[in-house]
């Protein structure tokens, strides 16, 4: 039996909500304990509520469990169903996969692993089929819009498509590539060429939109999400980084109050309330985002920057795409950025839809094309209010009675404590005590990130509790690292950024094999040439060209 790990790709289950995610991370942690019992009794409240819309990893962990636990039916109806419904396929896996021992006697196990083994062989046409499918599906809704929204054509096919297994798909013929219908066209990359993330990303010199081939199924949202960012990256480059400042208490308490009062807002639209009691509670976010952006003037223009970018592509995602309530996509970003533990990069993907869609709603003519940068403060009282925002006490006190104030304030005191403990963690952990650490020579060093796991140590850096770095030198830097799975937690697992000096820090490894360093929660695999080297007394390491 071994530690439990996804055979698929990991992802979140926060599409179904944070205590779903605390019930999954609980049976995990049963089944490393091999208490299958309880495991068993925790998964199975996860199903009574999700059921088959949990994921496809989950699901498969689910039965690995139940049989475990010697609930062969329960096992057996869930991996039926991955293999009738889910087009399960890895027959390797499944086939010497020991947690599945009690159902290998079942009658109908036979016709299930050849059921896998047809999916495993009609894999490779239904992924381009359905990769195909999407794509064009895509392509047709922007063909509709057509450059209505923002005076461009978003479609491209500049956009690649990537799979767990680094194959990449794409409409145009790439070097190396096969197609078996002179449409689609695929080829295997190596490892670490392309970072497994929703992103735009450089390839053989050319900037492509990357989607993960897990994202297909949202209507067409990632797609036009990273097509956007290709055109808006051809006419302006933006600020990527986290926002500090919003790791304070007041500024995550303003933000919180904003994000209500932009739900209050979107609610009122979808109730079909008076025009004027939209705009009351419309008014109210911007009061909080005006005290907020006033206090903090320092990093107003970097803040913008990245509405501007990840805020804008989306609201054009979820504007142009096949979902039939867009409102609701929108309230569904602020509850999921709401519940983050740092607002310091996830905010504008909740800002931007918001604003733009309540915009829309007011029928203001506010957007001026790609090349600038959007204040939304700044639309609000030039095209709406069309005048400056003044704040009386009492506008204040209305706005706190309508956005939860209290319980947004108690909450938020709370966390504070709580993000203390986490910083004075990661002082002790890669500040105080010894520390391996790693400069780069060459800037060409890709890195994604959970961007709902960071903590800024002040006057320091940035804290990553999931990071994976991937050298695009060509071997000038010392090479590529990864945060482990099921390993990476905010307020356990950590790694330092120093992005003046283009430094990484990491806790001294458990040991070191080779050109692997393992740390409890990290991996690093060093390019040839490097080696790892006491730094000084304190017991300090680094990372060294030979």
């Amino acid at each position: 039996m071994k530690t439990i790990t996804s055979l698929f790709l990991l992802i979140s289950l926060n599409v179904y909500s944070q205590s779903n995610q605390a019930i999954y991370d609980n049976a995990l942690t049963f089944y490393d304990n091999k208490d299958y019992n309880n495991a068993a009794l925790e998964f199975s409240k996860l199903f009574e509520v999700a059921g088959y819309d949990l994921p496809n990893y989950a699901l498969y962990n689910g039965a690995r469990i139940f049989s475990l636990n010697q609930e062969r039916k329960k096992g057996f109806e869930i991996l039926e169903h991955l293999a009738n419904q889910k087009f399960y396929s890895n027959t390797q896996q499944i086939l010497i996969e020991e947690d599945f021992a009690s159902l290998q006697v079942l009658p109908k196990w036979t016709s299930f692993i050849n059921q896998v083994k047809a999916n495993e062989e009609a894999l490779p046409e239904r992924t381009r089929e359905k990769i195909k499918s999407e794509l064009f599906k895509s392509r047709d809704l922007l063909t509709v819009d057509n450059g209505k929204l923002w005076g461009y054509n978003l479609w491209s096919e500049d956009i690649l498509i990537l799979d767990q297994n680094n194959v990449i798909y794409s409409l145009i013929q790439l070097p190396d590539s096969q197609t078996t219908d002179s449409i689609i066209f695929f080829k295997t990359v190596p490892e670490n060429t392309i970072f497994q993330s929703n992103t735009t990303q450089e390839y053989n010199g050319k900037r492509y939109a990357i989607v993960l081939i897990n994202s297909l199924d949202d209507n067409s949202s990632t797609i036009i999400h990273e097509l956007f960012h290709v055109l808006q990256e051809k006419q302006i480059t933006l600020n990527g980084l986290p926002i500090l400042y919003l790791e304070n208490y007041d500024a995550r308490e303003w933000l919180r109050l904003e994000f209500q009062a932009l739900r209050n807002t979107i609610d009122a639209i979808k109730e079909k309330q008076p025009r004027k009691s939209v705009l009351n509670f419309f008014n109210d976010a911007l009061i909080y985002r005006k005290l907020r952006q006033e206090k903090y003037s320092e990093f107003l223009d970097k803040e913008l920057q990245i509405e501007t970018s990840e805020g804008l592509a989306n609201y054009t995602a979820f504007k142009l795409s096949s979902h039939s309530d867009k409102y609701k996509q929108a309230l569904q970003q602020l509850d999921k950025r709401e519940s983050a533990d740092t607002y310091t990069r996830a905010f504008p993907y909740a800002t931007g839809p918001a604003y733009g869609l309540i915009f829309d709603y007011f029928e203001l003519d506010w957007k001026q094309g790609l090349n600038k940068v959007y204040n939304f403060l700044n639309i609000y009282e030039t095209k709406l209010l069309k005048k400056p925002l003044k704040i009386s006490k009492l506008d204040l006190k209305t706005a706190n009675q309508r956005s939860n104030f209290a319980t947004i304030g108690k909450e938020e005191l709370e966390r504070e404590e709580n993000h203390k403990k986490n910083v004075l963690h990661y002082t002790n952990l890669l500040v105080d005590n010894p520390t391996l650490s790693v400069t780069l020579i060459d800037k060409r060093f890709a890195k994604t990130f959970d961007m709902n796991g960071t903590l800024i140590l002040k006057d320091v850096g940035v804290v990553y509790s999931e990071l994976v770095g991937i050298d695009g030198s060509g071997g000038l830097n010392f090479g590529s690292f990864k945060t482990l799975q099921r390993k990476e937690k905010l307020g356990t697992s950590g790694i330092l950024e120093i992005p003046k000096e283009l430094k990484y820090i990491f806790p001294i490894p458990l040991h070191i094999d080779g050109q692997t360093i393992v740390g409890e929660f990290y991996e690093i695999k060093l390019n040839k040439g490097w080696k790892v080297e006491k730094l000084n007394e304190k017991g300090d390491l680094i990372i060294v060209k030979e």
